[in-house]
């Protein structure tokens, strides 16, 4: 069905994304971080979900600076990918200033906020096999990982996926991330 290879970028393919997200196990907690790749230039989002708490969020959007693999280095950011082992385990992280907003929809429409440091160091391991969505593939698994804030750390252990897809029209709403990583938005 897939092999190695399909974990790596797919050289040719008009745009490619992978998004990760996650939630701790009492589901307080959740984040993602999305990477659409179009050649040399590359969108990047990523969010911390908190009960109670305003969302962080970072965005680099046409970006530019990719560097070997799925490293990005564009001005005031750096971000990397790894995949450790192919359908087992990727090491996420990234260094940038993010924003503080109080209506995680606002990261969909205009987000703009009170600019924090931030850092990411996620840790993903497969729960379970891939399985085929359309242009690509889905897997559960579990993150491990360590959000540094000016308040201090932040641990979230506990449920993750992980997205991987490519060819036109092949990546996901922001909104449905926002969703996945534990937000829910408010009802009418």
């Amino acid at each position: 069905m897939f092999t190695d290879r399909d974990e790596l970028e797919h050289h040719g393919a008009a745009a490619e994304a992978w998004w990760w997200w996650g939630q701790s196990a009492d589901a307080t907690v959740g984040l993602f971080v999305g990477l659409h790749v179009r050649g040399q230039r590359f969108d990047y989002r990523a969010g911390l979900w908190r009960r109670g708490q305003p969302f962080v969020y970072i965005e680099e959007l046409g970006g530019t600076g990719r560097r070997a693999g799925l490293e990005l280095k564009p001005p005031e950011m750096w971000a990397d990918h790894m995949c450790d082992v192919p359908f087992g385990q990727w090491s996420v992280g990234n260094e940038a200033h993010g924003v503080l907003l109080d209506d995680p929809c606002d990261a969909v429409v205009r987000p703009y906020g009170t600019p924090v440091p931030v850092t990411f160091d996620i840790e993903w391991y497969a729960a379970g096999e891939a399985y085929s969505v359309q242009h690509g593939y889905e897997q559960a698994g579990e993150i491990d990982a360590v959000i540094e804030l000016t308040e201090g750390d932040l641990r979230v252990q506990g449920p993750g996926r992980r997205l991987h897809v490519w060819g036109e029209g092949s990546w996901p709403d922001p909104l449905v991330m926002l969703t996945r990583a534990g937000w829910m938005p408010p009802t009418l």
